[in-house]
């Protein structure tokens, strides 16, 4: 992403409602990864971590006994990520999600948080996550679901695509993983987003004509703060449900994919 966009994440991601929100179905579905993957010393990865705003969800997911690597290609996001209160004990450095700077199955468990779209090859990425995943171990995930719904949005944020339910489905099941859950989320979003993407968001002042993509920050409306906590309130509620049902419609993709032991 572009550096301003950096900036605008780390002021909105620990307030607004669609970070907050997506923090609250992320931390449910790390509470329902396979056993094989919940160990007392548990090695996590968190490939683009960002500006480090799911420190604090990670952490509880580790334990007191576990440890965090926090990767992400960007040195401006890992400077936010390194100023963030809970940092301290977290391994944090910057590397390439298609070729990951670690050893053959060195870890337990692995986040992907709307990483994957920003990936130009994401079949090897995927390739990558399962080689450094040990027998047993768990990728939690999150993409941005719907290709109808591709906008400027998505151009600002540098996406090479967004997924549907079937496709990624299959990725995940030729890249050998077995889908363990796999569901849509922000399911009160898909009439909302494309009324502001193909009618409200075309309307708003253009690019410059020599821009063609990636060249201007993504639009995120903003909501009084009783909108915002109600939409927090609704996905928290939404994350309840997804770990026990799938959702069938939404603006993003979340799941729990497994490499089964040996």
């Amino acid at each position: 992403m572009e550096s301003q966009e950096y900036a605008r994440m780390h002021e909105l991601e620990t307030e607004y409602w669609w970070f907050v929100g997506r923090r609250e179905i992320v931390a449910g579905l790390l509470r329902e990864v396979p056993k094989t993957a919940r160990k007392s010393d548990l090695q996590l990865l968190d490939i683009g971590c960002g500006t480090g705003a799911n420190l604090p969800m990670l952490k509880n997911a580790v334990g007191t006994a576990g440890h965090i690597t926090a990767m992400d290609f960007s040195p401006l996001a890992l400077e936010f990520a390194r100023a963030h209160p809970e940092s301290k004990g977290v391994s944090l450095l910057q590397g390439d999600a298609l070729h990951l700077p670690f050893g053959d199955e060195s870890f337990h468990l692995l986040t992907m948080l709307d990483v994957l779209e920003h990936l130009s090859d994401d079949v090897r990425a995927l390739a990558e996550v399962w080689r450094v995943l040990k027998p047993g171990g768990a990728l939690v995930f999150s993409v941005p679901a719907y290709q109808h719904l591709w906008s400027a949005h998505d151009e600002a944020l540098h996406h090479f695509r967004r997924y549907e339910y079937r496709s990624l489905r299959n990725l995940l099941r030729e890249s050998g993983f077995e889908v363990y859950r796999l569901s849509f989320a922000m399911s009160i979003m898909p009439p909302l987003a494309w009324l502001w993407r193909k009618i409200i968001l075309p309307f708003q002042p253009k690019r410059p004509k020599h821009a063609r993509r990636h060249s201007e920050g993504a639009h995120l409306p903003q909501l009084p703060r009783l909108g915002n906590q109600m939409l927090i309130e609704y996905l928290k509620l939404e994350g309840r449900i997804i770990r026990r049902h799938r959702l069938n419609f939404g603006t993003s993709l979340v799941g729990i994919a497994v490499k089964r032991g040996k």
